[in-house]
């Protein structure tokens, strides 16, 4: 398979270039592996005999996830390069706050998504840094001694973020944290999700899916009354800016829909994730066409925004019987799929 076509090709290479490296390491004590959505560092790290504890922002496969990495002192933290420079700053803070003085950092990913330049943020923190090891288009980066940097060694709270975002229902003060979906700014596809979003009557029972930090599921309430939200999303640091952000709504933390006992819903809403890592992949948007039916009221509806290039409408004609297009500019196309059609059991 071309590197185009596998989106866990960054991930399997930057951690095996990872693991190869580590025996060449005289790094005794507890490790932490944080935010690697594959099982190699975690499993190779166990096989030299340490004490090893896992931390997850993100619920990928139904990991356990949480916001902020449990307390250490640890001797070794390894980190699976985040996308963006403001949550890889968060994260290296988080490493910092658990760590022991002496301890060591592992700083891994590809090229492409910015592993050289990341070395900045790491001298931030660490008192000596050095690459450790290139190959497979990925590098490893080291850093030793941790010491106090713009934040670091804090706390979630320290990183949330009040923000203005520019949209009329919104209120003026809305709580965001680095590493979210569209941290700092509304983005063009959900302004036009909101823009084109149906009325819901009172007491209306609707599923927020890939919420955020709560942006539709608060436009809807504000909208349509005493709505019962609830609201999904696989980032348990996004969730606490929406346990703020939008109070008195039913928090998941689940990668994908839940299960279809959690229903009926009457609407499902979403600007759904389209990327795992760096990596595009549409097919997280047919399964959730796919596995919404099962989840709504009979005269249920589906209400998402996504890419207008991607070809849709075969997979909502197949799982409801009324499709329509709700909006659309030159980048986004907002679906409606009402009236599911649901599968027989045999």
């Amino acid at each position: 398979m071309s590197r185009r076509r596998d989106p866990e090709w960054r991930d399997r290479a930057a951690a095996g270039l990872l693991v190869d490296c580590l025996d060449q390491l005289d790094l005794p004590g507890p490790a932490l592996v944080m935010q690697d959505p594959l099982p190699h560092v975690e499993t190779a790290l166990r096989e030299t005999g340490r004490d090893v504890t896992v931390f997850d922002r993100r619920a990928f496969g139904g990991r356990d996830a949480a916001p902020w990495p449990p307390p250490g002192p640890y001797a070794l933290a390894t980190l699976r390069l985040p996308r963006g420079k403001e949550e890889l700053s968060m994260s290296l803070s988080a490493a910092v706050s658990v760590l022991r003085p002496d301890g060591t950092i592992l700083l891994y990913g590809a090229k492409d998504e910015g592993i050289q330049p990341a070395m900045d943020l790491v001298a931030e923190v660490c008192s000596g840094t050095e690459t450790i090891a290139v190959g497979a288009r990925c590098r490893v980066l080291r850093g030793d001694g941790v010491r106090a940097g713009p934040r670091a060694g804090g706390s979630l709270e320290d990183w949330k973020a009040i923000l203005t975002l520019d949209y009329s229902d919104l209120p003026p003060a809305w709580a965001s944290y680095p590493g979210v979906f569209s941290h700092g700014r509304l983005d063009e596809g959900t302004r036009l999700l909101l823009d084109s979003l149906p009325p819901f009557p009172p007491g209306a029972r609707i599923l927020d899916y890939g919420c955020g930090t709560g942006v539709v599921g608060y436009v809807a309430r504000a909208r349509g009354g005493e709505l019962l939200l609830e609201m999904l999303d696989v980032d348990a640091v996004a969730l606490e800016a929406a346990r703020e952000n939008v109070p008195a709504s039913r928090l998941h933390l689940l990668d994908g829909l839940p299960p279809k006992e959690h229903g009926p819903f009457d609407a499902i809403l979403s600007n759904p994730p389209f990327h795992r890592g760096k990596a595009e992949d549409p097919q997280m948007i047919v399964s959730l066409i796919q596995r919404a039916p099962a989840l709504l009221d009979p005269e249920g509806m589906l209400v998402f925004v996504a890419q207008r290039r991607l070809a849709l409408v075969e997979a909502l004609q197949k799982h409801f019987r009324d499709v329509d297009i709700l909006a659309e500019d030159s980048t986004f196309r907002v679906w409606k799929g009402l009236k599911p059609r649901k599968e027989r059991r045999r």
